[in-house]
């Protein structure tokens, strides 16, 4: 309590409960689809079953990697938040949000440090690429097209979700912008500069993170409708707040792999390719929050 009402009536609590559960939403959204992919591969008839589950967890190793980094560090965002809405009694060890801030440090450094798995999304992927398994090549020629080409007149995506379907679209292109400036000036040297590569994980993490959080929202909104809203509301809450994380890491790796002219140019090509229309998160915020308010509890378990 606090000037005679519960603290989780003020808008600043909410707006830390709402955010908790978005980004617990959207990890737990990419959780289920590299699961959901993983079953379905180790599923498969075949011959050796342990052979066919090896190559099957190599093959979603990227999606592991990802996984680990953004559990963990949502783990310790949601713990230090649980501390600042206890105050006081967050150090406090009768309160379990005590013991939660204290263990939760320690997975950002086991099964591979955070940073050493950033490396390994990008290695992993380049790999992939060159080897021609994953398109980004390419992708990257029809980005370079249509750069040149100049802004597209093709039909925009039409639906409920059609702002966050073109965000998710214009965030790929993001990646392909600056991971492709990064190959092409370092090439076979791009791992020798860990910020650079690090900036891009983290825009591979958040292109992932988004585009399942998105598919969640709308396969639940075709089986429940109204009902989904609020699913649907942390899924465009975090598409948005993504996409400005996205822009400002391409413009770091950027600006660390251009200069003069070429610099201006690039960065041109990226506030196009960022931009996205307004969205009132303050609300968004508020009704997710609401929602774990009258359930008591994380509101999107088992959806």
């Amino acid at each position: 309590m606090a000037f005679g009402k519960p603290i989780a009536e003020f808008g600043l609590i909410k707006a830390k409960i709402g955010e908790m559960a978005i980004r617990i939403y959207a990890v737990e959204s990419m959780i289920y689809r590299s699961a959901g992919m993983v079953s379905a591969a180790v599923s498969e008839p075949g011959g050796d079953k342990t052979k066919q589950a090896m190559q099957v967890l190599e093959e979603y190793a990227i999606e592991s990697s990802i996984s680990k980094v953004v559990g963990s560090e949502t783990v310790d965002y949601c713990v230090d938040e649980g501390v600042q809405i206890f105050g006081g009694y967050g150090f406090h060890e009768d309160y379990p949000v005590a013991r939660a801030y204290r263990d939760s440090r320690v997975n950002r450094i086991f099964e591979g440090t955070n940073e050493i798995n950033r490396m390994l999304i990008i290695q992993m992927l380049m790999k992939r690429a060159m080897a021609g398994i994953v398109p980004l090549i390419p992708a990257a020629m029809k980005l370079a097209d249509e750069v040149l080409a100049g802004p597209s007149f093709e039909e925009a995506p039409t639906g409920a979700f059609a702002e966050e379907e073109r965000s998710l679209a214009q965030a790929k292109k993001v990646f392909l912008l600056a991971a492709g400036t990064a190959v092409q000036k370092y090439r076979e040297h791009l791992a020798d500069h860990q910020e650079i590569v690090a900036s891009l994980a983290n825009i591979a993490m958040d292109v992932y993170a988004m585009e399942s959080s998105l598919r969640r929202a709308q396969k639940s909104s075709a089986k429940r409708g109204e009902s989904a809203s609020v699913m649907v509301d942390a899924a465009r809450a975090f598409i948005y707040d993504a996409m400005d994380r996205v822009e400002k890491e391409a413009r770091t790796a950027l600006a660390a792999t251009a200069d003069g002219d070429a610099l201006t140019t690039q960065l041109a090509v990226l506030r196009r390719f960022a931009k996205h229309a307004p969205l009132d998160t303050i609300s968004i915020r508020r009704r997710v929050a609401e929602a774990v308010l009258a359930q008591d509890r994380y509101p999107f378990e088992g959806r």
